[in-house]
Order: structure tokens, then sequence, then C-alpha cells
């Protein structure tokens, strides 16, 4: 879930199997989430709550995500030994 801080107001839910990880971009315009199950990361609009991308390539479960310091990568690591 996404909520407004100061109203406590449920803004976005974000869907998805075990959301293992979720990290918003520097800027707050993005949260990526790392999807257990499914061996895959999503990137969202924390404003609209709109899927923007699907990451997918590793073998195991998705443990981690973050954003590089500029926004402009993302690493996932999972349990297939990989990030």
């Amino acid at each position: 879930f996404i909520f407004d801080t100061e109203t406590n107001e449920l803004l976005h839910t974000l869907e998805g199997d075990i959301i293992r990880c979720c990290n918003f971009s520097k800027d707050s315009r993005r949260v990526v989430t790392a999807l257990m199950l499914n061996r895959i990361a999503k990137i969202w609009d924390a404003f609209t709550g709109r899927l923007l991308l699907t990451l997918s390539g590793h073998t195991g479960w998705v443990i981690a995500c973050e954003f590089s310091p500029d926004g402009s990568l993302v690493v996932t690591a999972s349990d297939d030994g990989t990030a």
C-alpha cells in the first residue's frame, strides 16, 4: 500500500504475490517491488499506482531490490545467487 502520511489515506495498492522488498526512488516518483514467488521485480509510478516495468530473469526467489542513488538503475538480488 502507498499511504499519504499527512492524511493516513490509502492512495494505491501495489499488487503481487509475496512482496519481499519495496523501495522508493530518491525523487519519490517510483517504487520498486521484489515479488518473491514470481521471480520478478516491478517498477510502479508512486503518484498514479500504474505499473511501469516488469523486470525478469532470475531463476530463484527475488529477495531484494533497490534504486541506484541517481534513480537511473535498479538492482535485484535472488536466492539463485545472482544480482
